[in-house]
């Protein structure tokens, strides 16, 4: 602040465009015009106001500038003051002219449009920080040595600062209109965009209702075709034999079972004979399988390696070489089981025949028709749940975004009246 300087308060009454508020009924296309017409209107209102107040202002920096030219020409009786001192007064005297002179020197920009209203703001403001903080600077120096113009300075310098923050409040509320204007034309493009949003929602869920009435139509077809194959004969065919393999597996675990339990009695010298039979490559490889798994060696082609085998532990229990706790109830397990063998392979084919015809029948039905019906079947009723997810999803967004419509035109309309001071209510209709 510059020395001195107060903060007294400058009224100033703004002219009102409208002294009570009026109150009409627009269209959402007239807006931009009454928009612009307002905008116009207050530039020129500003434009005016800031020439008055300049040309009220360029005087009071003549006035400033002719103390400073009194002020250059004043010796401020040198002779009386101490050398020091002398030093200081010339020094701060000389500065503080130079500030005025260069600052206050030409005119104030005139002003015929908002640029020039900026453009003297800018020049004006500058001029007097520059000039105040160098009185600021040298003000004990001034004020003691040079008081009348001091106090000259001091108060034109108040009055002009005072005058130039009148200057700031008109361009403020110019500001604070353009401001207005501004976010009444978002709040229009949000409108827009929102109505945009709307018309690409709604065309995106008609197809998305188109799609799941053409699924539920193949899906029923589906479910029709299904029906048919399932109550042809064919189909009900198909299904008992299904069951009957099913019955063939359960036997199929208790022949093996079986045949495991036979095996089990002779398990020991069996398993004994496993390491230490001489025989070659095949044999061992029998050997071995029959002792882990005998259904799946047992055929006709293995029945003579199998008995070789067997007759190779018995002689080897009668050796010693393969060690038994019940020599002789060994080796009638091992009897039992060689005479067993043709009954259990007999078993074994005669599952395997009747099994492997039924596969036979199986495998002559299609059953890859009513498979693909069931695919397609599934696939479309996926589709159909992600149609509607999608479409619930649709109509929620939408449903905000009608409802968000009301509150933008309520906004459009409190803006409108701040910056027109007229109270509009704006018609929808038709568009």
């Amino acid at each position: 602040m510059v020395f001195g300087w107060g903060k007294k308060k400058v009224e100033y009454d703004e002219p009102l465009e409208n002294s009570s508020p009026s109150y009409q009924t627009i269209t959402l296309d007239e807006i931009p015009k009454i928009l612009d017409d307002i905008v116009i209107l207050r530039k020129g209102t500003l434009a005016a106001e800031i020439k008055s107040h300049r040309n009220r202002i360029d005087p009071q920096r003549e006035v400033i500038l002719k103390i400073a030219n009194e002020l250059s020409e004043d010796e401020l009786d040198p002779d009386k003051l101490d050398p020091h001192f002398q030093i200081m007064v010339n020094r701060g005297k000389k500065e503080v002219i130079s500030a005025i002179k260069k600052e206050f020197g030409n005119t104030f920009p005139d002003i015929n449009s908002t640029d020039d209203v900026m453009r003297f703001k800018k020049t004006s403001t500058a001029g007097i920080n520059k000039v105040g903080d160098m009185l600021g600077k040298h003000s004990k120096v001034i004020h003691h040595f040079a008081p009348k113009y001091s106090k000259k300075l001091t108060n034109d310098l108040k009055e002009l600062s005072n005058n130039l923050k009148d200057v700031d409040e008109l361009i403020d509320n110019f500001t604070a209109t353009e401001n207005s204007v501004k976010i009444i034309n978002e709040l229009l493009s949000s409108r827009e965009k929102t109505l945009e949003k709307l018309s690409k929602q709604n065309l995106r869920m008609d197809e998305l209702k188109s799609t799941i009435n053409e699924k539920k139509e193949k899906i029923s077809k589906f479910k029709n075709e299904i029906n048919e194959i399932k109550n042809s004969s064919g189909y009900k065919s198909y299904v008992d034999m299904k069951s009957q393999l099913s019955d063939f597996n359960y036997e199929e675990v208790k022949i093996r079972h079986d045949i495991d339990d036979e095996f089990t009695k002779i398990s020991r010298p069996l398993g004994k004979f496993v390491h230490i039979s001489s025989h070659d490559k095949e044999l061992k490889d029998l050997t071995a399988k029959l002792s882990s798994t005998p259904y799946d060696v047992l055929n006709e082609n293995n029945i003579s390696g199998i008995k070789n085998i067997l007759d190779s532990i018995v002689t080897g229990i009668d050796s010693g070489s393969v060690s038994v706790k019940d020599t002789s109830k060994s080796k009638d397990s091992i009897a039992e089981i060689k005479n067993l063998i043709p009954s259990l392979i007999s078993t074994k084919e005669k599952f395997e025949t009747k099994k492997h015809e039924l596969l036979e029948k199986l495998e002559n039905f299609d059953s890859k028709s009513i498979q693909i019906v069931e695919n397609n079947l599934k696939h479309d009723e996926s589709d159909v749940s992600d149609a509607s997810s999608k479409l619930k999803l649709f109509e929620e967004e939408n449903l905000d975004l009608v409802h968000s419509l009301p509150t933008i035109l309520h906004q459009i309309e409190t803006n409108l009246k701040d910056v027109t001071s007229t109270s509009y209510t704006i018609s929808t209709d038709n568009q």
